[in-house]
């Protein structure tokens, strides 16, 4: 190819160029971008001025508040609000937290607290459990409607603890009403103790529903202590 042939593909190939407007708009908007995350970023026009905790009826807002790590003056953009709801789940009280940004200046935690469902009597008060086996608070005194149960080292870990939630769960309606204190000085030695003074013997926590129908059966004998450790030869005495 000749020489004025190259040129002329050459300048027939050449990329237009920029008008001069195109590159001013393309560094206003640049500039403006800069403004912008500034403004979010680094300016108190919208930094975290409150912590509102919604939610919190016996955990201390200030408690929560804390565990948020979030100091004021914090860019509300710049926080991680998954994080921080997973810092605000750590709390023992609390079994779950959302958390969301109110703009301009308000980082709003709401947060679902734990109900009790086993009490604990101890020394230094009554240990609440929830339903997951997770112990949260201590009272004075345990609470109307809760079950006081004899528990070592109660936790979700715990298997005497698992294993009288599981035992729990299986009761028939009839047992449920009898029920007055439970005992698990380990996980293989669970027993219920009824109204009046009459005890069921459980063992461990396998073949519940099993254990549950057969104990409610021998309810109407008048025997004081009932063993359905083995289900399938249930024992009675007085």
């Amino acid at each position: 190819m000749r020489d004025w042939q190259l040129v002329k593909l050459a300048r027939a190939t050449k990329l237009p160029r920029v008008s001069r407007a195109m590159r001013f708009g393309i560094l206003a908007a640049v500039i403006l971008a800069a403004a912008g995350a500034w403004v979010l970023y680094g300016s108190s026009a919208f930094a975290v001025t409150e912590v509102l905790v919604k939610g919190a009826t016996f955990v201390e807002t200030a408690q929560i508040r804390e565990a948020t790590e979030v100091a004021k003056g914090t860019a509300l953009a710049a926080v991680d609000t998954d994080e921080v709801a997973a810092r605000v789940r750590g709390v023992a009280p609390v079994a779950d937290a959302t958390v969301s940004r109110d703009w301009p200046h308000t980082l709003v935690v709401e947060i679902t607290e734990r109900t009790p469902y086993l009490a604990v009597p101890g020394d230094s008060g009554v240990g609440l459990v929830d339903s997951s086996g997770v112990a949260y608070r201590t009272v004075e005194e345990i609470p109307p409607g809760i079950w006081p149960v004899e528990l070592k080292t109660p936790g979700p870990q715990d298997p005497a603890t698992l294993g009288v939630l599981s035992v729990l769960s299986s009761l028939s309606d009839d047992l449920r009403a009898e029920l007055e204190t439970i005992s698990a000085p380990a996980p293989t030695r669970i027993e219920l103790r009824l109204h009046g003074g009459r005890t069921i013997f459980w063992g461990d926590a396998t073949d519940c529903a099993e254990k549950s129908a057969v104990a409610t059966v021998l309810l109407a004998r008048s025997a004081d202590h009932l063993d359905v450790s083995a289900p399938g030869v249930p024992t009675v005495r007085d």
